[in-house]
């Protein structure tokens, strides 16, 4: 097998010597290329590379086509079987690459394999395993956790899916899914398509010997958490829709867009900072009354829909001149992340069409093997998991498990 490492970058010139730099031995080896795709820096990093790593090809794109883009960029100019994917802010340890493609060789029912990310001193994990939530959200189980007090996975061990910042997959398989969906931009693309290689009869599995030491977000911190923010609710919601087949869509796609939903009405209304300066986006002043504000009952019986897109259009959108924006980071992260849900919806659910041609196996069955978490997350979900009006939304017999935050992020220490 020949092997394809993808290294993504925007303006990351400061980060080319952790990771290109740990990917030297395999320069001028014909069975390993290594791409770095420049992703629409202004930095210099694209002629750095080329000047201090020229054993690296280096593919540049005129914009920022965010991770998904710049991975399927980097990929359309592979040659390799397998392509090995690498966060810049990560350095490979030694044999990384060989351990992915041995373990591929070993499994050959396996489309991908997940490496290990370490804390850049190795004294902590930062990616073992995956679980997903019951609304497509996704934790990093064990991060953090020193590396002595939690087992990694066995080899071959199943996985729902393997981080993008230290993965391989074989070229064939990336092809058939679709590769990551270019609508996500970054966060959870990882998840989706793990998701549907699953659907399509394939595997994903562990390979704990690649192991590659990460400086924690130093990419992605660049961003901001706004802007992530609403790029993980935006992006769950379209997996969501993009990933689940009917009969999943029945029994849960009630408590998923309610959940959503709960949180815009618990942030518009339970959070005096913001409803005492903010006016009405339909221009009336805000008279909380109950803990309830106008807004959120009109949410209750205009429907949600219709409410939030009005909202948007008004207040995200700048269709009402003069009236004051929504000041509350919380509330209006949530507000665009809908908005870029139904502006994608279209792309979306032509992915959705194109999975389920290719699928051979339901998402009960998947399920089956790796239960959904229902885990509290964001401020009122822990109230809103506990009520009736939650509980009657949940079917009985899909696997679903009820977690608390702390039993996922930080696991029993090892015996």
């Amino acid at each position: 097998m020949r092997a394809s490492v993808i290294v993504v970058t925007h303006a990351g010139a400061s980060r080319l010597g952790d990771g290109l730099a740990s990917l030297a031995p395999y320069a001028g080896r014909s069975d390993v290329e290594v791409i770095l795709v420049d992703n629409g820096s202004r930095d210099g990093c694209a002629e750095i590379s080329r000047r201090e790593y020229p054993w690296a090809r280096t593919v540049r794109s005129g914009r920022n086509l965010g991770f998904t883009g710049g991975v399927r960029l980097g990929a359309e100019t592979a040659e390799g079987d397998v392509l090995v994917l690498l966060n810049d802010d990560a350095s490979a340890e030694p044999g990384l690459v060989e351990h992915h493609i041995e373990t591929l060789q070993a499994h050959p029912e396996a489309a991908a394999t997940g490496g290990r990310l370490v804390s850049w001193d190795r004294s902590r994990h930062d990616f073992l395993r995956g679980r997903v939530t019951f609304d497509v959200h996704a934790f990093q189980i064990g991060q953090g956790v020193p590396v002595d007090e939690v087992d990694p996975p066995e080899p071959g061990e199943p996985l729902p899916f393997a981080c993008g910042g230290n993965m391989a997959v074989r070229r064939k398989d990336w092809d058939g899914a679709g590769g990551f969906d270019p609508e996500l931009f970054a966060y959870f693309e990882d998840v989706e398509l793990g998701w549907r290689l699953l659907a399509m009869g394939r595997e994903v599995i562990a390979a704990p010997d690649a192991v590659a030491r990460h400086r924690g977000s130093a990419t992605s911190s660049a961003m901001g958490d706004f802007r992530r923010g609403v790029l993980f609710e935006r992006n769950a919601l379209r997996i969501f829709h993009s990933c689940a087949d009917d009969e999943h869509r029945q029994a849960l796609g009630g408590a998923v867009y309610a959940t959503f939903l709960h949180r815009i009405v618990d942030y518009a209304s339970s959070r005096p900072d913001w409803s005492a300066h903010v006016a009405d986006p339909f221009g009336s002043t805000i008279q909380p009354a109950d803990g309830r504000s106008r807004w959120a009952r009109r949410l209750r019986e205009r429907g949600p829909v219709d409410v939030i897109r009005h909202a948007l259009a008004r207040v995200l959108l700048g269709k009402a001149a003069g009236q004051p924006r929504i000041d509350d980071g919380h509330l209006l992260m949530q507000l665009r992340a809908a908005h870029g849900y139904f502006e994608g919806i279209g792309a979306t659910d032509r992915r959705r069409r194109e999975l389920e041609r290719l699928r051979t196996v339901s998402d009960r069955e998947i399920l089956q093997r790796f239960p959904r978490l229902v885990v509290p997350t964001y401020p009122g979900d822990a109230c809103w998991f506990e009520s009736d009006a939650f509980q009657t939304l949940l079917p009985n017999d899909w696997p679903l498990e009820f977690a608390r935050l702390s039993d996922i992020l930080h696991p029993e220490p090892m015996e």
